[in-house]
């Protein structure tokens, strides 16, 4: 069965200058990681003097400025483990 995915784009140029489409929502924003939540993930990116220089969650348009060394994509649903769920 196929999943439907949001459309979300990732441009980074020359590794200072990171453009994301799709974001629903800014976690948290400081000089060496910013969290963004889209439709189905998280988006962690990790970095140097990291600076927002555009939000736009009505466009869902996320725009940073630094010296980026790594973007990783969590899952938005963590399970928990559960004693109960052993037990069904």
């Amino acid at each position: 069965m196929e999943q439907s995915l949001a459309k979300t784009n990732l441009t980074l140029e020359s590794r200072n200058q990171l453009s994301i489409t799709g974001v629903k929502k800014v976690k948290t924003t400081e000089p060496n990681q910013v969290v963004a939540a889209l439709e189905d993930c998280m988006v962690v990116i990790t970095g140097v003097n990291l600076s927002v220089e555009n939000l736009s969650v009505k466009e869902g348009l996320l725009e940073l400025t630094g010296l980026v060394t790594s973007i990783r994509y969590t899952n938005n649903h963590s399970k928990r483990f559960s004693v109960r769920n052993i037990f069904r």
